[in-house]
C-alpha cells in the first residue's frame, strides 16, 4: 500500500513538473518577440550570419552579413545574450548596419499584443504544440494498453521527450534558459532512449540489440555533455571560447548516436533478412533514417562543422512525426505495413521527381536572383523543399489513383510474369488436383502465408470439408456459412484470418482456396490483391473446364461398362488417361517411399557399422536390413511395371524382352519368345498396348495356366503387327473364359486390342493350354479426329 502512495505522488509530482513547464514555455512563446537572427563573432565585431524564417528580423529588413551596432541602446559586445548565446533574442532595439553602409535602429515589440505573425506562430506554435499533444496522447494510450510493458514504458519515456523537445524548441530560440536547457538534456538522450526501446522490444524475439556496457558508455557521455551545456547555461564557470568546444562534442554526440543507431540496424537486418524479422528491422531501419537524417545532415551536421544550417530546424524536425507513429505502431499492431511495397515506391517516386525538381529550382532561383541576391545554401534549401513537395505529391497520387482510377478505367494489373507462368502450367492440367497443386505451388512461390487450404463449402448439408478443431478453422468455416448465398465464381473474399478465392462452383457446392495471413504480419498490398483476384478467375475457368472434362470422362466409362461395342477413340482415350496415372503412381512411389526406404537403410547400416552390438540384436538387426532391402526391391519392382523406363527408346523387341527378363526371375515356367525384326518402328502407344498386353498375359500364366512352358511370336507383317501367346497350361472352356474376362484381366486385353483397332482371338481346351493371337494395324483408319488432328500417343506423357 505504501508502495502505490509514493507512486502515485511521484506521478503527481512528475506530471505537476511538466504541467508547470509546458506553461511556462508556453507564455515565453507568447510574450516574447522572435527575432530569429544568428550572429557569428569576428575580431569582436557582431555579424549576422543566418536569418531564420518567420522571424521579426526578415520582416523589419535584416540581412545576412549585417552588422549589429548597439543592443538596447549599448554596444553589441556589452549584451549578454550575444556575448553568452551568439543572439539578440529578448533586445527591445537593435542598431543594425547594413552591407551597403546605411545604419537602421530596429525594434521589437514585447507582450501579449506583439508582433507575431501568422507563420512565426504556426511554426512554433502550433505545429509543436500538435506535436506535443499527439505525443502524450499516444503515450496515455499506449499505458493503458501496455502498462506492464518495459519496451512501451521507455517508449512513453521516448515519445514525451521527443514532444517536449520540439515544443521548447521555441522557447530556446528565444534564449530563454529553460527552453536550452531543455534541448540540451532531452535531445542527446533520443538516440540512447532508441537503443534500450529496441533492447527491451527485441527481447521477446532472444535478440541482443546493443551490449549493456555500449549502452552505459552512450548514457555517461551524453550525461557529461548535458551537465557541462547546463552549467554554462545557469552559470558563468565555463568561458564562451570553452562552451564552443563544448556544443562542438554536443553535436558530435548526437551525430555518433544516430550514425550507431543506422549502424546497428543495417546490421541486424542483414543478419535477420532471410528470417521473421526482415520486415521488422527493415521498418525500423527506414522509419530512423526518414525522421532523424533530415535534422542530422541539414542542421546537426553543418553546426558540427562550423558551418551555416542548410534548412531551419522548422523545416527538418516535422520529419521527427515519422519515428514515434511507426514504434507506436510496431507495439500495439499484430501486423506489419508492407515496407518491401512502399520502399520500390519510395526508389521510383524518387527518381520520378528528380528531373521536375531540378527544373522547378533553377526557375525559382532565377526569379529570386532577378529580385535579391541568393546564396547556394538558399538553392540547396529551395531543392529540398522542392523535391521533397513532389515526392509526396507522387505518393498522394497513387493514392489517388488507387481509389477513384478502378471505377474510372480498367485496372492494370502486377505479377505479369506469374500470371504468364500459370496460365502455362495450368494448360497442361488434367485433373482437379493437378489444379490445386500448380495453385498451390505459384501461391507459396510469392506469398509468404502460414497456410493455403482448399475447402468445399456444401450449402445444401451447411458444411465446410475438410476443416479442423482450432478456432481460427472453425470460425473460417462459420463464416464461409454465413456468406455461401453471396459467394460468386472468380472473386475474392476477406476472411477472418486471410482471404478467400473462389474457384469453382458444383450445383450448390463451392471451391474456395483459403489463403492464410502473411507469415511476415503484413497487410496484402494492393498488387497482390489485384493478381490474387487474376489468378482467382484463371482457375475458375479452367475449375469449369475441368468439371465438364470428369463429367465426360465419367460418361466415357459408363459407355465402356455397357455391353454395346465402344468406339476405339473412347478406349484408346481411357487407356492413355490410365498410362498417365500409372506414370504420377510411379513416380510417386520413387520419389517419396522408395527414397524414404533407402535412407533409413543407411541409417540402420550406420548404425550397426559404428556401434558395439550384441551378437542377438545383431542378427535381429541384419533380419531387419534385409527385410527393408525387400522392401526396396519390390518397390523398385513396382515402379517398373508402373512405367517402364525408357520404353519409347528401347522398342518393342526390347521391351518385351525386358519383362521377360523379369518374369523368368520371378516365375516356374519356361519362355520362349520369337521376335522378328521390326523395319519400321512403332509409335509409343503402340509399344505400350503390346507391353501391357504380355504383362497380363504372362501374369494370368503364373495365377491360373500352370504352365511349364510359354511360347511368345512377334514379328511385323504387310501393314500390320503380330503377336501370338501359347502355353502349355491346363486350359478352359472358350465359354467359361469369357465369362470368366473379368476376373482374370483377359477383358482389359481385349479392349486394348480394340481401342488400336486390332483384332484378338482366342483358343483353348481344357488340358490343352492358352493360344492368343492377336493382329494390329500398322496405321489405323480411325486414327484423325472430326478436327484433323492425329490422335495418337499424345495424351501419353
Amino acid at each position: 500500500m505504501r508502495n502505490i502512495h509514493i507512486k502515485s505522488t511521484m506521478t503527481f509530482l512528475f506530471l505537476l513538473i511538466l504541467l508547470s513547464t509546458l506553461l511556462y514555455l508556453t507564455l515565453t512563446v507568447v510574450r516574447e518577440p522572435f527575432i530569429g537572427m544568428e550572429v557569428k563573432e569576428t575580431s569582436g565585431r557582431y555579424f549576422v550570419e543566418a536569418i531564420e524564417p518567420a522571424g521579426q528580423a526578415i520582416l523589419k529588413g535584416v540581412a545576412i552579413g549585417d552588422e549589429i551596432i548597439e543592443v538596447n541602446g549599448s554596444a553589441a559586445t556589452e549584451y549578454h545574450y550575444l556575448n553568452k548565446f551568439f543572439s539578440v533574442e529578448k533586445a527591445v532595439t537593435v542598431l543594425v548596419k547594413h552591407i551597403d553602409g546605411d545604419y537602421a535602429l530596429v525594434s521589437f515589440s514585447k507582450g501579449w499584443n506583439g508582433e507575431h505573425t501568422g507563420s512565426e506562430l504556426l511554426i512554433q506554435l502550433y505545429l509543436p504544440l500538435c506535436s506535443l499533444v499527439l505525443f502524450t496522447g499516444l503515450s496515455v494510450f499506449l499505458y493503458r494498453k501496455r502498462k506492464d510493458d518495459q519496451a512501451a514504458l521507455i517508449l512513453m519515456m521516448f515519445f514525451v521527450i521527443i514532444g517536449l523537445s520540439y515544443y521548447s524548441s521555441a522557447a530556446s530560440y528565444r534564449s530563454d534558459l529553460v527552453g536550452y536547457s531543455i534541448i540540451y538534456v532531452a535531445i542527446p538522450f533520443i538516440p540512447s532512449l532508441f537503443l534500450l526501446f529496441m533492447n527491451s522490444y527485441l527481447k521477446r524475439y532472444d535478440v541482443v540489440f546493443i551490449g549493456k556496457r555500449w549502452l552505459i558508455s552512450l548514457f555517461a557521455i551524453s550525461g557529461i555533455v548535458q551537465l557541462s551545456c547546463l552549467i554554462y547555461v545557469w552559470t558563468e564557470m565555463i568561458p564562451s571560447n570553452v562552451f564552443v568546444s563544448i556544443r562542438t562534442v554536443y553535436y558530435g554526440t548526437l551525430l555518433v548516436g544516430n550514425f550507431l543507431c543506422i549502424v546497428l540496424l543495417i546490421k541486424k537486418y542483414l543478419y535477420h533478412r532471410h528470417t521473421k524479422l526482415n520486415s521488422l528491422f527493415k521498418i525500423t531501419l527506414t522509419s530512423h533514417i526518414v525522421a532523424f537524417t533530415p535534422f542530422t545532415v541539414m542542421n546537426v551536421l553543418p553546426l558540427f562543422i562550423g558551418s551555416a544550417q542548410f534548412l531551419p530546424a522548422a523545416f527538418t524536425a516535422p520529419f521527427l512525426f515519422v519515428l514515434p507513429v511507426v514504434y507506436f505502431y510496431l507495439l500495439t499492431s499484430n501486423q506489419l505495413f508492407d515496407i518491401d511495397f512502399i520502399l520500390t515506391r519510395f526508389k521510383y517516386y524518387t527518381s520520378l521527381a528528380l528531373l521536375p525538381s531540378v527544373l522547378i529550382t533553377f526557375g525559382v532561383t532565377a526569379v529570386m536572383k532577378s529580385q535579391s541576391s541568393m546564396s547556394w545554401i538558399m538553392f540547396v534549401q529551395t531543392f529540398v523543399i522542392v523535391y521533397t513537395g513532389v515526392t509526396l505529391f507522387l505518393y498522394i497520387k497513387e493514392q489517388i489513383d488507387h481509389k477513384f482510377r478502378p471505377k474510372l478505367f480498367k485496372a492494370m494489373y502486377s505479377y505479369q510474369d506469374s500470371l504468364d507462368r500459370f496460365s502455362r502450367k495450368i494448360a497442361r492440367v488434367m485433373k482437379r488436383a493437378d489444379l490445386e497443386a500448380v495453385l498451390r505451388q505459384e501461391l507459396n512461390e510469392l506469398l509468404p502465408v502460414s497456410r493455403i487450404d482448399f475447402l468445399l463449402v456444401d450449402q445444401t448439408d451447411s458444411v465446410v470439408k475438410p476443416i479442423g478443431e482450432t478456432a481460427e478453422e472453425q470460425g473460417t468455416a462459420i463464416f464461409l456459412l454465413q456468406v455461401a448465398d453471396t459467394l460468386k465464381v472468380g472473386e475474392m473474399v476477406e476472411l477472418p484470418h486471410g482471404l478467400g478465392l473462389v474457384i469453382g462452383r458444383q450445383r450448390s457446392k463451392y471451391h474456395v482456396v483459403w489463403i492464410g495471413s502473411k507469415t511476415n504480419h503484413t497487410r496484402f498490398n494492393s498488387d497482390e490483391l489485384r493478381w490474387l483476384k487474376t489468378m482467382a478467375n484463371y482457375a475458375s475457368i479452367v475449375f469449369e473446364n475441368l468439371y465438364l472434362i470428369e463429367g465426360l470422362i465419367e460418361d466415357l466409362e459408363s459407355e465402356v461398362r455397357k455391353e454395346q461395342t465402344t468406339a476405339p477413340w473412347v478406349l484408346r482415350l481411357l487407356f492413355c488417361l490410365s498410362e498417365n496415372e500409372r506414370r504420377k503412381l510411379a513416380a510417386d512411389l520413387h520419389d517419396s517411399a522408395l527414397q524414404d526406404q533407402l535412407l533409413w537403410y543407411r541409417k540402420l547400416e550406420s548404425v550397426i557399422m559404428d556401434h558395439p552390438i550384441s551378437d542377438k540384436l545383431g542378427h535381429e538387426l541384419e533380419d531387419i536390413k534385409e527385410g527393408l532391402l525387400d522392401v526396396i526391391h519390390q518397390i523398385r519392382e513396382t515402379c517398373n511395371e508402373l512405367r517402364p523406363p525408357l520404353l519409347k527408346e528401347m522398342g518393342v523387341v526390347e521391351a518385351v524382352e525386358s519383362i521377360v527378363e523379369h518374369s523368368q526371375m520371378r516365375d516356374n515356367f519356361a519362355i520362349d519368345f520369337r521376335p522378328k525384326t521390326f523395319q519400321h518402328p512403332l509409335n509409343e502407344e503402340q509399344i505400350t498396348a503390346i507391353y501391357r498386353i504380355v504383362q497380363e498375359l504372362l501374369r494370368n500364366a503364373a495365377k491360373h495356366s500352370h504352365a511349364n512352358m510359354v511360347t511368345l511370336e512377334l514379328e511385323q507383317r504387310t501393314d500390320e503387327i503380330y503377336f501370338r501367346y501359347k502355353d502349355d497350361g491346363k486350359g478352359m472352356d472358350v465359354d467359361y473364359m469369357k465369362a470368366s474376362f473379368e476376373h482374370m484381366g483377359l477383358s482389359g486385353i481385349k479392349e486394348r486390342v480394340a481401342s488400336l483397332e486390332g483384332d484378338i482371338s482366342f483358343r483353348s481346351k481344357r488340358g490343352e493350354g492358352l493360344e492368343v493371337v492377336i493382329s494390329l494395324p500398322e496405321m489405323m483408319t480411325n486414327g484423325r479426329s472430326e478436327r484433323g488432328l492425329l490422335r495418337d500417343s499424345y495424351l501419353i506423357s
